[in-house]
């Protein structure tokens, strides 16, 4: 007589996403960031790159801190290259970026459209979540982009040819 023992068995795949961001001004980006630093750690996502948009000094050094804090400090992140600025009254990065210990700046991250384009590149199609809490300069940016290095593709044939999903928060305000 044989016997089988049958278990089922919870097959899923590791959402790949991007985070795309204009932390430091509110709160529901910093809270945004947790949850998937907590939706890695039970195996639910691979968090490809944190984009951000702001442009505010503090705001690397304290997302930095963030991922350092949850156990990833090698997430790559990217950021919108403008002029910096520092805003210390309205924001609070700063606060985050001098309480906890951080080795990224705005300076020695690489422009957001490049590495949404590196890393887009390297991905199987039709496997990658964009999700995006704020402005959307940097999807932008990277639809408006040209071939280079790492795709032969423009930005919006990159996008279609890699993205299976956009998420996007955007408040309106009436």
């Amino acid at each position: 007589m044989v016997s089988c023992l049958v278990f089922p068995l919870k097959i899923f795949a590791q959402e790949k996403i991007f985070f795309d961001t204009d932390f430091g001004g509110d709160a529901d980006d910093l809270g945004a960031l947790v949850m998937l630093h907590n939706f890695m750690d039970r195996g639910e996502c691979e968090l490809l790159g944190i984009m951000s948009w702001s442009t505010e000094e503090h705001v690397i050094p304290a997302m930095d801190a963030v991922n350092r804090y949850y156990g990833h400090p090698a997430i790559p992140m990217g950021v919108r290259k403008d002029t910096p600025h520092s805003d210390s009254i309205t924001n609070y990065s700063r606060p985050i970026a001098e309480k906890f210990s951080h080795v990224q700046s705005y300076a020695s991250v690489p422009d957001a459209t490049k590495l949404y384009r590196q890393i887009l590149a390297e991905n199987e199609d039709q496997s990658v979540v964009i999700v995006t809490v704020g402005p959307l300069k940097n999807i932008q940016n990277l639809l408006e982009s040209g071939a280079d290095a790492y795709s032969p593709l423009n930005g919006t044939e990159l996008v279609e040819k890699k993205v299976k999903e956009f998420v996007i928060l955007s408040l309106i305000h009436i």
